[in-house]
């Protein structure tokens, strides 16, 4: 699975407040994704959703999704229907993990993943040979793979399609 996008990069314990501002709690528990999404960063990096892209690739440094788990779902699908491609770290809150690729979402630690990129630059990665590359300045990292389940799962989009899709291929195995 290969991705590649403009990078905006953050330091240590980039939260669920940073990333979504808890006074909105009330548009995620009435699950509207959209409207969380335009109110991504705006405290810590107010131009964020105006000049957001598709694809755009958010890299912290170390503790990347600390905060209390009712933020995480809210959190999670406003960056991905906000054109979050993945978010990267030094380190990540291994539930945050666990829910954003429950959602489709790849965040992942690649320890160093800060050190060969600056906010503005282009990164591509292949999540599944763990290469990484500025497209600006050349510089590479070589992380372990993700396993293909986790894979398989971000390619379908989240765990329920993934878990979906491995019924109907038992249901349809031999007769």
């Amino acid at each position: 699975m290969k991705l590649g996008g403009r990078v905006w990069k953050f330091g240590d314990d980039l939260s669920m407040f940073d990333l979504l501002p808890a006074r909105y709690d009330d548009l995620g528990v009435n699950e509207n994704w959209q409207e969380c999404a335009g109110h991504l960063l705006e405290d810590i990096r107010p131009n964020f959703v105006a000049d957001r892209r598709p694809g755009d690739i958010i890299v912290a440094a170390e503790n990347l999704g600390i905060g209390h788990a009712h933020y995480y779902r809210a959190t999670i699908l406003a960056c991905k229907i906000g054109g979050v491609a993945a978010m990267l770290a030094g380190s990540t809150v291994s539930l945050f993990q666990r829910g954003a690729i429950d959602q489709g979402l790849p965040v992942w630690a690649y320890p160093g993943i800060g050190a060969i990129v600056e906010d503005g630059e282009r990164l591509e990665m292949d999540l599944s040979t763990g290469a990484a590359r500025n497209a600006d300045t050349g510089a590479t990292l070589q992380f372990k793979p993700l396993a293909p389940v986790i894979l398989d799962i971000l390619a379908v989009e989240g765990a329920f399609n993934w878990a979906k899709r491995r019924a109907a291929e038992r249901a349809a195995g031999p007769c």
